[in-house]
């Protein structure tokens, strides 16, 4: 499977994850939603890797590199979470989605060359959630919030966006050295380490009601899922094609808010959401 193929598998996973955030997020708290949602990765990696059986690599030489994802992992998804449980979904999950332009910026500083119909199809992936995001701008005001905490919604998913730029760059390049499954399995136990040393250093003990694990726990699959399937399109020569395809999780977000939440979507966010499945075909065609 092509690496646009294996990123699109990561965003509808990761699409899902979040969508559902928007309502574990608004009960419980980002940071306790994540907090739980990570448990439940780290638990079904940690059987994985035991019923597998696979060759584990210990390589101290990547060991910062799982480190950096596994805390950017968790500053970007609580921060994420936030940013969602304030809403809109429509206009925060494109935002996050626009990750990308940085991570082809530094693969591409380091070398990488895309073809020119994949510059043109990563272009056209970019542009769409960029208008998903400038359009649904215009939405806010249809909601009657202060625009001041419609500033803040937006500078937290800046900041969502930003470190997970670091997050993919972290994985993709830890994946050469370990393989996507350890990378994926260690960085969730770090990310899990540090969010408990949060918790500790602020003396909250997290509760979940029994109600909500079903929940969470299908929210985990999907989060945990989504990685995987983005760590496993990064190998050798596409990695910044399956970045790219994998952002296409804003889209999914968005359209499962319009169609579940109906929240507003206007003409120019449709097209957003068109050019960014049109790049993720074009990308997924065999070279």
């Amino acid at each position: 499977m092509n690496p646009a193929l294996w990123g699109a598998l990561s965003a509808l996973s990761l699409g899902s994850a979040d969508f559902a955030a928007r309502f574990s997020a608004r009960a419980l708290g980002a940071d306790v939603v994540f907090l739980a949602v990570l448990a439940v990765g780290s638990l079904l990696l940690s059987l994985w890797v035991w019923l597998a059986g696979p060759v584990l690599v210990w390589d101290l030489s990547g060991a910062w590199l799982l480190g950096l994802n596994g805390v950017a992992t968790a500053v970007m998804t609580v921060l994420l979470y936030a940013g969602l449980a304030r809403g809109p979904v429509s206009v925060v999950a494109p935002i996050v989605a626009a990750h990308p332009v940085l991570v082809l910026g530094f693969w591409v500083a380091l070398g990488a060359s895309p073809t020119a119909l994949a510059w043109l199809a990563m272009a056209a992936t970019i542009v769409g959630v960029v208008l998903v995001a400038r359009a649904g701008a215009g939405v806010e005001s249809r909601y009657g919030r202060d625009p001041r905490e419609f500033r803040v919604t937006l500078a937290i998913a800046g900041g969502a966006c930003l470190t997970y730029t670091v997050v993919v760059v972290a994985g993709q390049a830890a994946v050469p050295i370990y393989g996507e499954l350890q990378t994926l399995w260690l960085g969730r136990l770090l990310g899990l380490g540090f969010m408990l040393v949060v918790f500790a250093a602020r003396r909250k003990t997290p509760i979940v009601p029994r109600r909500w694990w079903p929940f969470l726990i299908a929210q985990g699959c999907l989060d945990a899922g989504g990685y995987l399937f983005l760590f496993a399109g990064s190998h050798g020569e596409g990695r910044e094609v399956a970045a790219v395809t994998g952002s296409a999780f804003g889209a999914v977000t968005t359209l499962l808010a319009r169609f579940v939440l109906k929240e507003a979507i206007n003409r120019v966010q449709w097209a957003g959401i068109a050019l960014v499945f049109a790049g993720i075909l074009v990308l997924s065609m065999p070279g």
